[in-house]
């Protein structure tokens, strides 16, 4: 292969990676440990997620105060990010990112629900549900 092709190919697939779509996502942790039950017995993580695990959060469900939210995240016992609902009260330490990774984008771009999107209402968004997820930051 010519070295003058060959050059102009790593170029494209280095400015695909760096090119690379994203989108402004709410992101948070699972909560380390809970209280579970009327014995109160300490359960770490919740059924789905290990503890401190990342989860992309989707306000989706309004409900009572976002009781719930839909979040995509690496389950305990698979390797393929899932999609599912959960109760608020296991998300932790709420922050904005932007998000790059393939498989976490791609299960978005798949969803039967609207994600945030990556233009500066989305990020504006995120930022105002933050200041209410997040009281205890403000100054």
């Amino acid at each position: 292969m010519d070295s003058e092709v060959k050059n102009n190919m790593d170029t494209e697939t280095a400015d695909n990676i760096c090119g690379q779509e994203w989108e402004w996502c709410l992101v948070g942790n699972i909560v380390e440990e809970h209280e579970y039950g009327e014995e109160h017995i300490i359960r770490f993580g919740n059924r789905q997620f290990r503890p401190n695990a990342k989860v992309y959060v989707n306000l989706i469900y309004g409900g009572m105060g976002h009781e719930k939210v839909l979040v995509i995240g690496l389950p305990r016992h698979s390797k393929d990010y899932i999609e599912i609902v959960i109760a608020r009260k296991y998300v932790c330490n709420f922050r904005l990112q932007k998000v790059f990774k393939p498989a976490v984008l791609n299960r978005i771009k798949n969803s039967e629900w609207s994600w945030w999107g990556n233009t500066e209402e989305s990020r504006s968004r995120i930022i105002s549900a933050l200041e209410w997820l997040n009281p205890d930051l403000q100054t």
